[in-house]
């Protein structure tokens, strides 16, 4: 009998990553588009409906855990790993596709990402942090 966890995290990497691409669209956050906006929103709905798709009907999935299906571990576990895993590429290819785009406004949270990419977000934010914890070391260590 096939093992399905290939196939379960494709199925959960593809339809997060599409339902990532659409909210993302849908939300206007312009630092983590890939495309254009109505074509994201289009694309991340046929990722997510396609990939429910293709796992459903590709072969039979009604196998109980104790022959060659999933149980509820594997099942959380895959879809965590495909799930964070989207979250990833959509961060690392926004960033590299968006470089850049930058905004001299200091925003905070997820309305930063309307006009910044995440890694320059990143970036400023370890540099800001950075700066202010040595100052504090060095004033508690100057003597």
């Amino acid at each position: 009998m096939h093992s399905f966890v290939g196939d379960y995290l494709l199925l959960s990497f593809l339809s997060s990553f599409g339902v990532l691409l659409f909210v993302t669209a849908h939300s206007r956050l312009i630092g983590l588009y890939l495309m254009g906006r109505g074509l994201a929103q289009v694309t991340g709905a046929l990722l997510a409906i396609g990939a429910f798709y293709w796992f459903f009907t590709s072969e039979p999935r009604n196998v109980p855990d104790t022959l060659a299906g999933l149980d509820g571990n594997q099942q959380t576990l895959l879809f965590a790993a495909g799930a964070a895993s989207a979250l990833g590429a959509l961060l690392l290819l926004s960033s590299l596709r968006n470089w850049p785009l930058t905004s001299r406004r200091p925003l905070h949270g997820l309305d930063a990402l309307r006009q910044n990419n995440y890694l320059r977000l990143i970036s400023a934010e370890v540099s800001f942090r950075w700066k202010y914890w040595s100052k504090q070391t060095k004033k508690r260590s100057s003597g």
